[in-house]
C-alpha cells in the first residue's frame, strides 16, 4: 500500500501534521517545512492543535448517532447525544484485523473527524499543502497490521505520508530536549505510559538503532478496576447497566475521569473524595417514568490520600507490580548490560505519583535523572510532527542523493576516474620497478668487494630481480594502488554527498569512510588478479626495454673496453660506483618512459579497460547506495 502514501514534495508541501490517535486520548501538532533554509537555520518547532476550544488533548471517544452525526471527545457522552441505536465507544482503538470490522470502521470515522477538526482549527492548512504522519502502538510490529492501519487512515481521507511507532516518536521528541539530550549521548530511555500499553525505547548516540518494546499494562487498567471493583459492585449501577448496557462505555468514561481527578491533584496527601453520579451521566428524563427515581444513585470513592488509593489498586489488580515486572523484563531481556543515564517520561499517565520513585529505584537513577515534560500527553504528537518533518526532508534528500549518484557514475566521469587509476598504477609500477634496479645497484656497490664483479654481474642480478618482482611483487603493488584509489574515491564521494546531506540533516553526515569501504562486498584481490592477468605478461618486457636504452652502453663490449683502462687504476668500490652512476643518472627518464609505455599498453587493451570500468562502476554504485541508505528514514 506504500504507493498510496503521499510523497513529500518541496514544491507543494509547506507543513507536516503529526497525529497521535491514542487509545485513551488524542492530540496533534504541526510543523512548518522550511525548504528554503539550511538545516542549521530551521526552527523545527511543533505547534500544538487546540482540538476543542483551547484543549490540546481530547479523550479518544466517539458517538455515531442513528442519523449519522458524529461526536468525539467528551461530546461523545453528552447526555443529549446518547440515544438508542447510537454507537458510543471509549478506548475502542485496537490492533486492526479487517478493514470492515466494527472497531476498525469506528476508528476510521474517528480519524476522519479528528482530521477535519485539525483542518478547521489551523488556518494555514489547506488542501494539498501539507502531509500527515501518524503513530502506531509499539506492539503492532507485523507488516500486515501496519499496512491495514495505513489503509484505515487513507480511507479516512488523510493525506498520509507515513507511520511510525509511538515510542520512537516519543524518543525523537525527547532527544530534541536539552534536558534529555545529554543522557542519550551515553544511553537514555523514554518511558511512555499510555492508556493501553507501556512502551520503552532505549537509545544512545553510539548505536542509533533504538531498542523498543511494549507491555500490556496501560493506565486504562485503573479505570477498568474502578469500573469492575467499585461501580459494578454497587447494586444501583449494576442493575442499571444490566437493563441499559448501551451506557457501559459512558460509565467507563466516568471512571476514567475519576482516575484523572485523583492523580491530577497538586497535593497527593489530601483526602480523596470523588463521586460518580448516574444522573450526571445519563439523562434520566429519557428513561421510562418508573426508572427516573429508581436510578438516581451515586458512587462515592473515599480514601485518606492518593497513596491509600494506590494501595487499594495494588490489592485489586497488582498494577504497581505489573509496572515493576515490565521494567525488570525490559532491563534483563532487552537492554542487558547497557548503561542507562536518564529516563524521559511521556504519556499523560506518567503523572501518577507512584511511578517516578519506582523508575528511579529500578533503573538506579537519581530523581534529577528522571525527567518529563510539563505536558506529557503531547509528547507523542509533537514527536510525530518532528519525525514526520525529518522524514519529508530526508525523502527529498534521498532524491537529491539519487540524482547525485547518477552524476557520479556517468560514463564521462568514470572514464576520467579510470584514466586516473591507470596513471596511478603505471606510475606506482614504474616507481617500484626502479626501486628494484636501485636495490640491485646498492647491493652491487657494497657486497663482495674482495671479488672482481663486472657489469654483466649487475645485468644478471637486475634481470633476476625484475623477474621475481613481476612474479611475486607486482600483484601487491597493483592491489595497493587499487586499495588506495578506492579509498580516495570513497573520500571524494563522502565529501560530495555530505554537501547535500549537511544542508538537510546535520549530524547524518558520513564520517567513517574506512568502515564503509570494508562493508562493501567488493573483492579487491580478485580485481587485482584480473589486472595482473593483463599486465604481468608485458611488465617485465616493458621494464627491460626501457632500461635497455640506457643499459646498452653500460653492458656493451665497446663500453667495457673503453672503461677498462679507466677502471684499471680505480678501486673496486669506486669502479662499481661509476658503473651504477651511469645507470642511475637516467632515473627520471627511465621511470617516465616506463610509465608512458604502461599507460599506453593498459589503455590499448580493450579487455583490461572493460573490466576496470565495470568494476569501478560497480564499486561506486555500491558505495553511493550504501551511503544513501545510511540516511536514516524514521518513518515506516
Amino acid at each position: 500500500m506504500d504507493y498510496l502514501l503521499v510523497k513529500p514534495d518541496k514544491n507543494r508541501h509547506r507543513y507536516v501534521v503529526g497525529i497521535d490517535f491514542g487509545h485513551g486520548e488524542t492530540s496533534a501538532a504541526w510543523c512548518e517545512l522550511e525548504w528554503d533554509k539550511s538545516a542549521g537555520k530551521r526552527e523545527s518547532i511543533p505547534h500544538d492543535v487546540e482540538l476543542i476550544g483551547n484543549l490540546k488533548v481530547i479523550p479518544s471517544a466517539i458517538n455515531i448517532t442513528p442519523d449519522g452525526r458524529c461526536y468525539i471527545g467528551k461530546d461523545a457522552f453528552h447526555s443529549d447525544f446518547m440515544m438508542d441505536g447510537a454507537k458510543m465507544r471509549v478506548g475502542f482503538k485496537q490492533c486492526p484485523k479487517e478493514i470492515e470490522g466494527e472497531s476498525e470502521q469506528l476508528m476510521i470515522e474517528y480519524m476522519r473527524s479528528i482530521y477535519a477538526r485539525i483542518i478547521e482549527k489551523v488556518d494555514k492548512l489547506q488542501k494539498g499543502n501539507h502531509i500527515v504522519y501518524i503513530a502506531r502502538p509499539s506492539g503492532w510490529t507485523d507488516d500486515e497490521t501496519k499496512d491495514l492501519y495505513r489503509r484505515m487512515a487513507l480511507e479516512a481521507g488523510i493525506p498520509l505520508g507515513g507511520l511510525t511507532s509511538e515510542s520512537r516518536a516519543a524518543i525523537f521528541y525527547a532527544i530534541n530536549r536539552d534536558e534529555f539530550k545529554k543522557n542519550v549521548l551515553q544511553g537514555g530511555i523514554v518511558f511512555d505510559l499510555g492508556s493501553s500499553t507501556l512502551d520503552f525505547t532505549y537509545l544512545n548516540f553510539d548505536d542509533l538503532d533504538p531498542i523498543d518494546h511494549g507491555y500490556p499494562c496501560g493506565a486504562s487498567i485503573i479505570e477498568q478496576a474502578i469500573f469492575e471493583q467499585l461501580l459494578l459492585k454497587d447494586n444501583g449501577f449494576s442493575d442499571f447497566l444490566k437493563k441499559y448496557p448501551m451506557y457501559k462505555d459512558a460509565f467507563l468514561f466516568e471512571c476514567r475521569k475519576t482516575k484523572e481527578a485523583i492523580y491530577n491533584r497538586s497535593d497527593t496527601n489530601l483526602r480523596v473524595k470523588e463521586r460518580i453520579e448516574l444522573a450526571h451521566t445519563v439523562n434520566l428524563d429519557s428513561l421510562p417514568e418508573e426508572d427516573i427515581d429508581k436510578y438516581d444513585v451515586v458512587l462515592k470513592l473515599e480514601f485518606s490520600n492518593v497513596n491509600e488509593f494506590n494501595e487499594w489498586l495494588e490489592q485489586v489488580c497488582h498494577y504497581k507490580t505489573d509496572i515493576e515486572n515490565a521494567i525488570r523484563n525490559y532491563l534483563n531481556q532487552w537492554i542487558r548490560d547497557k548503561k542507562v543515564y536518564g529516563v524521559y517520561l511521556a504519556g499523560g499517565a506518567t503523572r501518577m505519583n507512584f511511578l517516578k520513585p519506582i523508575i528511579a529505584e529500578m533503573f538506579q537513577l537519581s530523581d534529577e535523572q528522571v525527567k518529563g515534560d510539563s505536558e506529557p500527553s503531547l509528547t507523542v504528537s509533537r514527536g510525530i510532527a518532528l519525525i514526520g518533518t525529518a522524514d519529508a526532508i530526508t525523502s527529498v534528500l534521498r532524491e537529491d542523493l539519487e540524482r547525485k549518484k547518477t552524476q557520479l557514475i556517468e560514463p564521462q566521469r568514470l572514464r576520467s576516474r579510470m584514466d586516473k587509476l591507470v596513471q596511478d598504477m603505471a606510475g606506482c609500477i614504474s616507481e617500484t620497478s626502479w626501486n628494484v634496479v636501485h636495490e640491485a645497484c646498492s647491493d652491487f656497490k657494497r657486497k663482495d668487494l674482495d671479488k672482481n664483479l663486472g657489469v654483466k654481474d649487475l645485468e644478471t642480478d637486475i634481470r633476476m630481480r625484475l623477474e621475481k618482482f613481476t612474479e611475486s611483487g607486482l600483484l601487491s603493488v597493483i592491489s595497493g594502488v587499487f586499495n588506495q584509489f578506492f579509498q580516495c574515491e570513497s573520500e571524494d564521494v563522502r565529501m560530495e554527498l555530505n554537501d547535500i546531506i549537511r544542508y538537510y540533516a546535520p549530524g547524518q553526515e558520513i564520517k567513517n569512510v574506512r568502515n564503509e569501504v570494508s562493508d562493501i562486498s567488493l573483492d579487491i584481490q580478485s580485481i587485482s588478479d584480473i589486472c595482473m592477468k593483463h599486465t604481468s605478461g608485458i611488465v617485465n618486457k616493458l621494464l627491460w626495454a626501457a632500461l635497455g636504452i640506457f643499459l646498452f652502453g653500460v653492458f656493451s663490449l665497446i663500453y667495457q673496453a673503453i672503461k677498462f683502462l679507466i677502471y684499471k687504476f680505480k678501486s673496486e668500490e669506486n669502479r662499481r660506483k661509476d658503473i651504477c652512476q651511469e645507470l642511475e643518472k637516467n632515473e627520471s627518464k627511465i621511470k617516465s618512459d616506463i610509465k608512458s609505455e604502461l599507460v599506453k599498453k593498459f589503455l590499448e587493451d580493450a579487455s583490461f579497460s572493460n573490466i576496470l570500468s565495470k568494476e569501478l562502476k560497480s564499486y561506486l554504485e555500491k558505495l553511493i547506495q550504501y551511503n544513501i541508505d545510511r540516511v536514516r528514514i524514521p518513518i515506516e
